[in-house]
């Protein structure tokens, strides 16, 4: 009895009960024993034969013509429904090889449900429910901080009475309202700028200097996802709207920064500030533990992955505006590219760096003597930061300082004769982002390689080729497939197995598609929205890409607070029962996708 009672505290969902409520309810289950090939019952439909656990031994579960569909084994259940291969449902089980079950009878099994609703959502048929259950996040929303009621004014309002009305009532920022709502915001930064270093006429109306149509946010927005967009446009006000666009409040970065301590809106503002490379290197070595901090408060891992590229793009500029102050002005338009999980906002506790340099036309020597040491400033300045040095030599120091025609040609060389070579670029190179510089060089390059690429089927069909390549680690009996590395234990390679084949996938399906967006959420959002996959589909995989990823964010915080280098290998054997069920259903999820790009390019 002790064995069955160790196995159901390791067995999801039962895993999740306490100790009195698995042994009230173990009571009810009824011990079975049955000989190789032994037929065990058929469930046509499921769900109404009752629910087995496999204590030892293994059962086949084949199709109602006897096809083989899978194996399961020890701690794993069946009976309920259950998301087979090729849309079949009913099935009937049978041992194949001597085996002992709990059975749970179908009466039993509803009274089990209405006791504990739990396992009856977890018995569900769609693997993306389950993990559509975990998708509540828990960080706050700018309803939660209470802001104060606006001090307001209106456009005809002159600029010296605006100035009077925000020293009167303490404020640093002055919203623009008009019917039907903001038309506009004016902060203490824009009587510096835009009247006193102008000596503008004070009595000009305040729409002379106020910022037209701010961005604003929901009441209902996450705090999180306000903090991105503040950090993203280097802002430090955002007007907050009710439902009906009514203004309700303005939340500043002083709101957020008082929420926590350090946080990554100050982190950026010092690293824009810092004086030194040093400084800079100092700063940005900060980021890792406070986004292992916003982690720890419920941020889920699209935040933390945009706030972390965030950082790392705040970084990279603040070394470009040292680099210029040592070398002077550049010879020609330039732009700096970031490639990788920087590119698509993906970054997480650990990051190499992968970067280029677009240029708007072919260097002279000097022109290519002073880019080849703005690159080597910048890229020591970010290995010295915490971005090491990129192992296969993808940044700008290297080889990748080019003219937009040659990034040109060199991408249509990929894609007019693809090799494996070819492919592992598209794997870096493809995911593109400008982050300073001339942006509409970005635009004309990225627009040429996607225009390429929509037409170059054979490129893709390898692409998607190596895509379904990076298969889920799971293998027979559904057991996870563990790997081993040097200092860091065994476990499952989340980056390797369980995040690039999504990000694979929909980076092809954005080349398809010619979709300009590099986030792997955006881009298959955008994929569902042109019809190229289904939308429940495709919600379903970005579920799977979100719990995988927080799964290896929440392993690396552990390591990072250990005091351990963080890596990608997570110990299954680590996570909960439940959580080892619903990582089996995101797999489940990823390889369901391959298949159907597999038959979409016939690989």
């Amino acid at each position: 009895m002790k064995e069955i009672t160790e196995l159901m505290a390791r067995v999801a969902p039962f895993s999740e009960l306490s100790d009195g409520q698995r042994a009230e309810l173990l009571e009810r289950f009824e011990l079975r024993e049955l000989k190789a090939e032994e037929q065990i019952a058929s469930f046509d439909p499921p769900g109404e034969g009752g629910l087995y656990v496999i204590v030892s031994g293994s059962v086949r579960l084949c199709d109602l013509a006897g096809r083989e569909l899978e194996t399961r084994a020890e701690a794993e259940l069946f009976g309920h429904a259950i998301s087979l291969e090729e849309g079949v449902e009913a099935y009937r089980a049978s041992a194949s090889e001597p085996c002992r079950l709990l059975w749970l009878s179908p009466e039993a099994l509803e009274e089990a449900v209405a006791a504990y609703p739990l396992i009856g959502h977890f018995l569900t048929a769609d693997p993306g429910d389950r993990l559509r259950t975990l998708a509540q996040r828990r960080t706050g929303t700018l309803r939660d901080l209470e802001l104060r009621t606006p001090v307001t004014s209106s456009a005809q309002t002159s600029i010296a009475d605006a100035a009077r009305l925000m020293a009167r009532h303490q404020v640093s920022c002055l919203p623009i309202v008009s019917e039907p709502g903001l038309v506009g915001i004016v902060t203490d930064r824009d009587l510096r700028s835009r009247v006193l270093a102008r000596d503008l006429d004070p009595e000009l109306p305040v729409s002379e200097i106020m910022t037209g149509n701010p961005l604003s946010a929901r009441e209902g927005s996450l705090i999180d996802d306000a903090l991105v967009e503040m950090m993203r446009l280097g802002i430090h006000h955002l007007p907050v709207v009710g439902e009906q666009g009514e203004l309700t409040g303005v939340v500043s970065a002083g709101d957020l920064l008082r929420l926590q301590a350090p946080h990554p809106l100050r982190l950026v503002r010092d690293i824009q500030r810092a004086d030194d490379i040093d400084t800079v290197a100092r700063l940005t070595r900060q980021g890792p533990g406070m986004l292992a901090a916003l982690s720890r408060q419920g941020s889920e891992v699209t935040e933390v992955g945009r706030i972390a590229s965030m950082i790392t793009d705040a970084c990279t500029r603040r070394l470009l505006d040292l680099a210029f102050e040592r070398l002077g002005e550049p010879p020609m338009a330039w732009a700096w590219l970031a490639f990788g999980s920087q590119a698509r906002m993906e970054q997480g506790l650990i990051s190499d760096q992968d970067n280029g340099l677009l240029l708007a036309e072919e260097p002279d020597d000097e022109a290519a003597r002073y880019f080849l040491e703005l690159a080597t400033v910048v890229c020591d300045g970010l290995d010295a930061s915490g971005y090491v040095y990129c192992a296969g030599d993808v940044m700008a120091m290297k080889n990748w300082r080019m003219s937009l025609e040659r990034w040109r040609r060199t991408f249509d060389g990929w894609m007019n004769e693809p090799d494996p070579q070819s492919v592992m670029n598209s794997s870096i190179f493809f995911d593109m982002r400008g982050v300073a510089g001339d942006t509409g060089l970005v635009d004309e390059l990225q627009q040429h390689v996607l225009a390429r690429a929509r037409k170059s089927r054979i490129f893709l069909r390898f692409l998607a080729a190596e895509s379904i390549g990076h298969t889920p680690p799971v293998g027979l009996f559904r057991q996870f497939l563990k790997e081993e590395k040097a200092g860091q234990g065994k476990g499952i390679n989340l980056k390797k197995r369980g995040v690039i084949p999504i990000v694979d996938l929909a980076r092809v399906r954005a080349l398809e598609g010619a979709i300009v967006l590099v986030h792997t959420e955006q881009r298959i959002q955008q994929a569902a929205e042109s019809g190229a996959m289904h939308e429940r589909d495709a919600d379903d995989l970005i579920h799977a890409f979100r719990f995988i990823g927080n799964v290896r964010l929440k392993h690396q915080v552990r390591c990072y607070e250990a005091g351990h280098a963080p890596n990608h290998l997570v110990d299954p054997e680590q996570l909960s029962g439940l959580h080892r069920r619903y990582l089996r259903s995101a797999f489940g999820i990823v390889r369901q996708a391959q298949k159907a790009l597999a038959q979409r390019y016939q690989v």
